[in-house]
């Protein structure tokens, strides 16, 4: 059943045609012919018997969008898919070149198409002058809703050479959404794709929050909204106790910039969770940090996606109130992505 209110998708996705994103790649990487290919060699769709991306050009803008009237959705927030592994790029002039390339691309070429599609601006995070300067220029040039920064890939976001970017980010007003993606956890010798998914995402989302509350990021931008994206949210009430008990043991010692518990910050209102639809504890993480920091994904068109049963699931859902599905599906989306967000 679709519920009476248009739906907001936290998450949806692209698939990024290589040969059009090459059309607005500027500079001397223009004439570059590598391979725009990142990711691993596991074979996620184990030979498309578990789904695809679809065929190649899929999904075209009016595809999306028909698949958004499918399932009553009405503002699709965007971001890529062979570009989710943006951070296993070690030249920092590439990386700058791509992601402003990428940016260009989501702007004429879906933001122009249609209202009901949204972007968050790819940053080229090897080079944080460069970032400061790309988030400018999405936000008040691209009209972008945010930014998207990989779990992994970039160290720890709580890294003191970050500040500067989620000082730029905190004075726009804009939504910084940390994304898992293919290059999560490349480092581990993971043997089989099953595992690096089942672990992978959200330990690469448990890592940042943990770095960026205890390195201070949290407790010197308080009004800095950071969404986790891609790892459900019942690891968060875990993860609140077990930096609780850490910070109450040794938090006078290792982290001085953590004034507070680290559960005062995640709780205080600005940091937001993608919730998954089957997730049984549910009810336990709004217990733990209310609804409205709860947003629903659609992952579409992903090969795991399970759209738009996921949107129904939700909304059939009897452990949740009318208003507590009302705010994971539409409302806690747009506080994150345009509640606060600045002109300039």
């Amino acid at each position: 059943m679709r519920p009476p209110y248009g739906v907001v998708d936290s998450d949806g996705h692209i698939n990024e045609p290589e040969g059009r994103l090459r059309e607005y790649i500027e500079g001397p990487y223009a004439q570059w012919n590598k391979p725009i290919k990142l990711g691993s060699f596991f074979d996620n769709t184990i030979g498309g018997r578990l789904g695809t991306h679809g065929p190649p050009g899929f999904p075209t803008p009016d595809d999306w969008l028909r698949a958004a009237d499918e399932g009553g959705m009405e503002t699709i927030y965007l971001f890529p898919t062979t570009l989710l592994a943006y951070s296993t790029i070690t030249d920092p002039d590439y990386l700058v070149a791509l992601t402003k390339a990428y940016n260009n691309y989501v702007s004429e070429e879906w933001i122009k198409h249609n209202p009901r599609f949204k972007s968050v601006g790819l940053m080229p995070m090897l080079d944080v002058e460069e970032s400061i300067n790309e988030m400018r220029r999405c936000v008040t040039e691209l009209g972008f809703s945010g930014v998207f920064v990989a779990a992994v890939g970039f160290g720890l976001l709580g890294d003191k050479k970050y500040h500067p970017f989620f000082a730029e980010a905190e004075k726009l007003g804009i939504a910084v959404a940390v994304h898992g993606g293919h290059a999560t956890a490349e480092n581990i010798p993971y043997t089989k794709f099953i595992q690096r998914h089942t672990i992978g995402f959200p330990v690469s989302n448990m890592m940042q929050m943990m770095h960026m509350t205890y390195e201070g990021v949290y407790e010197k931008f308080p009004g800095l909204k950071v969404g986790y994206l891609e790892a459900g949210c019942t690891w968060v009430p875990y993860m609140l106790d077990r930096m609780d008990e850490e910070w109450e043991k040794r938090g006078w010692f290792d982290t001085p910039n953590c004034k507070k518990k680290p559960s005062e910050y995640i709780t205080s209102g600005n940091i937001f969770i993608h919730a998954e639809p089957g997730e049984r504890l549910i009810p336990q993480v709004i217990e733990c940090m209310g609804s409205n920091r709860l947003m629903y994904a659609s992952d579409f068109p992903h090969w795991d996606h399970e759209y738009p049963d996921s949107l129904y699931h939700i909304y059939g859902r009897e452990d949740l109130t009318d208003e507590q599905k009302k705010a994971i599906l539409r409302d806690n989306a747009l506080e994150f992505y345009e509640g606060t967000k600045t002109s300039s």
